[in-house]
């Protein structure tokens, strides 16, 4: 009878051994509308990573895994996050919690490492019907990796140098899982044009720069890409140009200012042609309304007063003193959020920008511009900023696409188009079109 038990306990391990095994493999959910994917593995333990595919982050590290019968511990330190779930029977799905200071049902569904990735079905894929080739230069003692694409055809090509928005950016220009800068490049390159996208400053390839570091910087970086171009014998230098999104829009109205004999043409995508007061102002205005929840009169008053702060301030002391009491005065805010958000405010980029104002560039831009931009974007006001453009560069070609937002996507709603990562377009194929086009007749 005891050989008989022994037997019996040694099969119910197995069994229990066996059920363990099953959490491996690839797990979808959604957190707060979210989609996250979980990849488990077992090797001589557990482990697993995150990816949050409309944030464009993959294998983010999770901590220690516990599995213990039909359930999981996984603890996520990076993200201040834990999950912890029970495995059902078919073994195709995991019901758990969530917690990340709060705690969210969360149900995980088995997936596969393919269909765990978001739609992108404009991200260019090899083979490429054109010349890719990885190249580095130097601004300074700065090096910057990048990517130039020159089509088959030609023994001269028109070029432009691609320049991201605010924040550090990849060569891609990636973000929520799209790649806008692979899709422009793809698409001009297959229309004739040479294109060269780089890594920003501290981002892959590229030198890491300093924390004091603002937009005017990052216009020199740009300069150093058209002057490489500039050295290469398979680029018709007369028509170098600059294809900037967003703040890079502004750097391109800066460099095409500044270097008249280098700058050839320029593409402003969602470009600022407002001071940056101005643009955050009117920012926060329109993501309160399309959330629902307008600014009563006290806070844009109050918001009104921390960039009106910003932009007069001469001492970072006196400015972190002056927002503190704004921020302080409406009760509102805890102080970690009060100091998170100084430092932030503070930051000589952030500073440099608010104070920024385009139109003492705009001035002295000589050669041809094409300005764009989505009137359902909620963080450059298309009407703000295509009128200012429209005064102060009376040449220049304006284009305004209904329906797309601050990357050029189409949405079916106004509230929608502020999910960049829910939609599967990259860019709109009107605005590609449009720049390819617009370059190719100068």
């Amino acid at each position: 009878m005891r050989s008989k038990g022994c037997i019996f306990l040694v099969m119910l391990l197995c069994g229990l051994v066996a059920s363990a095994a099953d959490f491996a493999g690839h797990w979808k959910g959604k957190v707060a509308n979210l989609p996250i994917v979980f990849h488990i593995a077992h090797d001589s333990e557990w482990s697993a990573t995150l990816d949050s595919p409309m944030q464009g982050a993959k294998d983010i590290p999770c901590g220690k895994v516990t599995v213990k019968g039909d359930s999981i511990n996984i603890d996520m330190p990076a993200l201040r996050a834990n999950y912890k779930g029970v495995i059902a029977q078919d073994d195709k799905s995991i019901t758990g919690i969530f917690t990340q200071g709060i705690s969210i049902p969360l149900t995980l569904t088995r997936t596969t490492a393919e269909a765990a990735q978001l739609n992108r079905p404009q991200e260019p894929q090899p083979p490429f019907v054109y010349n890719v080739k990885e190249v580095t230069f130097q601004n300074g003692d700065l090096t910057f990796a990048g990517t130039l694409t020159t089509p088959f055809w030609g023994k001269k090509h028109k070029a432009v140098v691609l320049v991201s928005g605010s924040g550090a950016q990849n060569r891609d220009e990636e973000l929520m899982g799209h790649k806008p800068f692979a899709v422009i490049a793809d698409f001009l390159t297959r229309h004739g044009i040479a294109v060269l996208r780089y890594d920003d400053r501290g981002v892959g390839g590229s030198s890491r720069g300093s924390v004091d570091d603002t937009t005017l910087d990052f216009a020199t970086d740009a300069m150093a890409a058209i002057n490489y171009l500039k050295t290469r014998n398979d680029i018709d230098t007369t028509h170098i140009g600059i294809v900037g999104h967003s703040e890079g829009g502004l750097i391109a109205v800066i460099d095409a200012a500044l270097h008249p004999n280098d700058v050839n043409f320029i593409v402003t995508l969602a470009g600022p042609y407002v001071s940056g007061r101005d643009i955050l102002i009117k920012q926060n205005h329109l993501i309160a309304e399309m959330a629902g929840t307008p600014l009563s009169a006290q806070q844009a008053k109050d918001i009104e007063a921390m960039f009106d702060a910003i932009y007069n301030s001469t001492d970072s002391l006196q400015l972190a003193t002056q927002l503190n009491e704004i921020m302080s005065a409406t009760g509102n805010h805890s102080v970690e959020e009060i100091n998170n958000t100084i430092k932030a405010m503070t930051s000589s980029w952030y500073v440099a920008f608010v104070k920024l104002n385009p139109e003492k560039y705009l001035s002295q831009v000589k050669c041809p511009v094409l300005a764009i931009n989505g009137t359902w974007d909620f963080q450059v006001d298309a009407e703000q900023n295509l009128e200012m453009a429209q005064k102060m560069l009376p040449t220049a070609t304006i284009k305004q696409f209904e329906g797309l937002n601050h990357m050029f996507q189409p949405a079916p709603t106004r509230q929608a188009s502020m999910n960049y990562g829910a939609i599967e377009t990259t860019i709109s194929e009107q605005v590609l079109k449009a720049i390819a086009d617009w370059i190719n007749k100068l």
